[in-house]
């Protein structure tokens, strides 16, 4: 049976205290020394804690001039069952107390370009997990790896400053992880909603009730928005807004904009032990797809 996956690209920041002024200073990080450091520790120390789960670097190696990784999310405890056809099931007790149940990510990384592109699996470890093994390696005070999507750059031009807001839906896949701007905007996007006279619903979707409300009414979140349409973990952003206000509603995605890639493997490519598509096989089609899209991050994204 055929299987869709998504590829994601990301470029690689770095927030750093800079002692000398007080100031955090942001920008643009080479993980390549942060890799070498990572491939030279055992693979049984490149262990960390991500919720109430393990994740460890399984295999880290070069291939043309790209940085091959794979993660695995470990899970000691909260084991499913298995289940036979005949109605019957049973548990997973021949495990020993050093063994647990693992699921894959695989990562691929250009130094030439500090772009990262990441396997999306919705069992495994988020992008900002993945950021937080690096920023662990360094273990540095004040020293901060992060993600940015490559958005395209047309993608905030279809909500400008000036639009009148209606409405937006906002999906957050792991706010545990997300930035602390997202974070920080949604306070802001409650604290406005405070400040009008019209009556604000909140799901976390927020609208203005249509009842008594004005043509003229706008919810104060363009910068709110802006701010969590560069968080990773955020993966939906649907708005709702007029140009002015006699213009029609209509909705715009700031999310689709995003680089980022489908594969459908075959039926061919699911190793019959594990029921799932080895690393080998993603990372190698992980490769062929950057390659194709090399012209795209170096002159359309950002």
């Amino acid at each position: 049976m055929a299987r869709a996956i998504r590829f994601d690209y990301f470029k690689v920041y770095a927030r750093q205290y800079n002692q000398e002024n007080n100031v955090m200073n942001e920008g643009i990080c080479d993980l390549t020394n942060v890799l070498t450091q990572a491939r030279a520790i055992p693979t049984r120390e490149r262990v960390y804690r991500v919720g109430n789960d393990q994740a460890r670097l399984q295999d880290i190696q070069q291939k043309n001039n790209k940085w091959e990784m794979h993660f695995v999310r470990i899970r000691k405890d909260g084991f499913p069952i298995k289940t036979n056809d005949d109605g019957t099931f049973g548990f997973f007790d021949d495990l020993s107390e050093d063994e647990g149940f693992g699921e894959e990510v695989s990562v691929l990384y250009d130094p030439n370009n500090c772009v990262i592109m990441i396997r999306r699996n919705m069992y495994s470890l988020s992008p900002s997990a993945i950021a937080n093994y690096f920023t662990d390696v360094v273990n540095e005070p004040g020293f901060t790896v992060f993600f940015k999507p490559l958005v395209h750059p047309k993608a905030m031009e279809l909500l400008k400053r000036d639009h009148l807001i209606r409405g937006a839906e906002v999906s957050i896949a792991d706010i545990k992880n997300a930035l602390p701007t997202t974070k920080k905007s949604l306070g802001q996007i409650i604290s406005g909603a405070n400040d009008m006279n019209e009556s604000v619903g909140i799901t976390f979707k927020i609208s203005i009730q249509p009842k008594g409300s004005k043509k003229s009414s706008r919810l104060p979140v363009y910068e709110e928005l802006e701010d969590m349409a560069g968080d990773p973990n955020v993966s939906k952003i649907e708005v709702r807004k007029k140009a002015n206000e006699d213009a029609k509603v209509e909705t715009v995605d700031l999310i689709q904009h995003r680089l980022y890639d489908f594969h459908n493997f075959s039926g061919n490519d699911i190793s019959p032990k594990s029921r799932n598509i080895l690393h080998i096989t993603v990372v190698n089609r992980m490769q062929i797809l950057y390659r194709t899209r090399i012209n795209d991050i170096n002159n359309t994204y950002v």
